[in-house]
């Protein structure tokens, strides 16, 4: 027993609406998924300022953090011993690497 396949053959809606402004536009107006090619759920003029808001909150949060580094300064902590121990560890761990480095060109040598 064959079994058909029904397609139906429905014409795809020429309209979208925006879940922000909620208005019923035309595809026109929404950007398409170049891969599933389906419009997105905002329109062009919703998703140009929902992208400029998220940009400039962003610029807005830089500045007030740009004074603050992520890292502490070892020569701006207040306690001497405490930026001696600070020193001391990043000369040994710049000496490891320099020695690291000799030796990696050494054996670079050694097979040319």
């Amino acid at each position: 027993m064959k079994q058909e396949i029904s397609l139906s053959t429905e014409q795809s809606t020429s309209t979208s609406s925006c879940k922000n402004c909620k208005r019923e536009l035309p595809l026109d107006f929404f950007y398409l998924n170049k891969t599933t090619l389906c419009p997105d759920k905002f329109c062009k003029e919703c998703r140009k300022s929902l992208s400029r808001r998220r940009y400039n909150s962003g610029k807005i949060s830089q500045a007030i953090f740009s004074d603050r580094l992520p890292y502490p300064v070892i020569t701006q902590i207040e306690d001497r011993e405490t930026r001696i121990q600070f020193i001391l560890h990043a000369l040994q761990v710049v000496r490891l690497s320099m020695e690291r480095k000799r030796m990696r060109t050494q054996e670079e040598d050694a097979l040319l």
